[in-house]
């Protein structure tokens, strides 16, 4: 493959940019039998630019052959930016060989692009039984990338291992695996997401009410209804927010209450926006009555929903 041989050398050793792509794009165009070439360059190459680019070149090709190969660079290349580039180019080959170096990546690399890049291709190969056997990795940052995984891939299966996780003693584990919940509008979920809503941080009790609002139902809106007392601000604009995601009019009454309350402006302003988000006609006299009374920002939402939800004129 004198062809191949030319445009790896050009590929390593050209100082115009330009010429660089345009070998790198030849090399794909021959396709698999410039596959040992562009590998042996990946592994043997000086310079990380070229080291790199070949494994940009093998994930355009796509050949189950190159997956050895991407594997041993991504597991000790010296340079992370081409261990990143291994870990994206073994998501493009698309097999599922290479999902155990993607494993180790997440588990030893040094660089967090790396460790990123790994589960993300992970997820993308839908590699569901890596990913679950990383929900025990003693390093908490492991084990939320895989239940962040799990639930981009919507694996059901997943949800009783997920669940024993929001007692993770990791604040970020326990967020993700909330937001794992909104997935799966299920009894098992709305269960997991109950119990979160009693987390003695803010942020898990945050993501508990935005997986609520994407479920949606009665039984969602009856406990987002419980949060509006929350202590903490941001609990109590997400939960008045979630309300109006939800759409469920048992909340009517509620938001009014919040719309003419002594909350922060905002959150009373956003509880007029909820009210139009759920469409109730109760709401229409009570968004009247607010539009001429209430602080500037509440007055504007109010109006917001009566014209452009109600019709009404105001």
């Amino acid at each position: 493959m004198d062809k191949a041989l030319e445009l790896i050398k050009k590929l390593g050793q050209s100082d115009d940019y330009f010429e660089r792509q345009k070998a790198a794009w030849a090399l794909v165009k021959i396709g698999e039998p410039a596959v040992d070439i562009v590998a042996e360059a990946l592994e043997k190459g000086e310079f990380s630019d070229l080291r790199y680019k070949s494994a940009w070149v093998l994930g355009k090709i796509g050949s189950p052959r190159a997956v050895e190969p991407l594997s041993r660079a991504l597991l000790s290349d010296p340079d992370h930016v081409v261990r990143e580039w291994c870990a994206a180019a073994l998501e493009a080959v698309a097999s599922p060989v290479g999902a155990p170096a993607l494993v180790l990546a997440m588990k030893r690399d040094s660089s967090k692009d790396v460790r990123l890049r790994a589960a993300v291709a992970l997820r993308n190969l839908k590699a569901a039984k890596a990913l679950q056997e990383l929900l025990s990795y003693a390093e908490p940052e492991i084990r939320g990338l895989a239940v962040t995984g799990l639930a981009k891939i919507k694996h059901r299966e997943s949800l009783n291992e997920v669940a024993c996780l929001l007692q993770d003693e990791d604040v970020d584990v326990r967020r993700r695996s909330e937001a794992y919940m909104a997935e799966f509008a299920c009894d098992e979920a709305l269960d997991s997401l109950e119990c979160a809503l009693q987390d003695f941080e803010p942020v898990v009790r945050t993501e508990a009410l935005k997986s609520l609002g994407k479920i949606k139902g009665e039984r969602a809106c009856d406990l987002a209804l419980q949060a509006l007392q929350d202590k903490d601000c941001q609990v109590r604009h997400t939960t008045v927010t979630a309300l109006g995601e939800i759409g469920h009019c048992n909340a009517v009454d509620a938001l009014v209450e919040v719309m003419f309350g002594q909350d922060e402006e905002e959150i009373r302003a956003w509880a007029a926006w909820s009210l139009g988000e759920i469409g109730d006609a109760r709401a229409v006299e009570h968004l009247q009555r607010a539009y001429k009374t209430c602080p500037m920002e509440v007055m504007k939402r109010a109006k917001d929903s009566l014209v452009e939800v109600f019709k009404a004129e105001v």
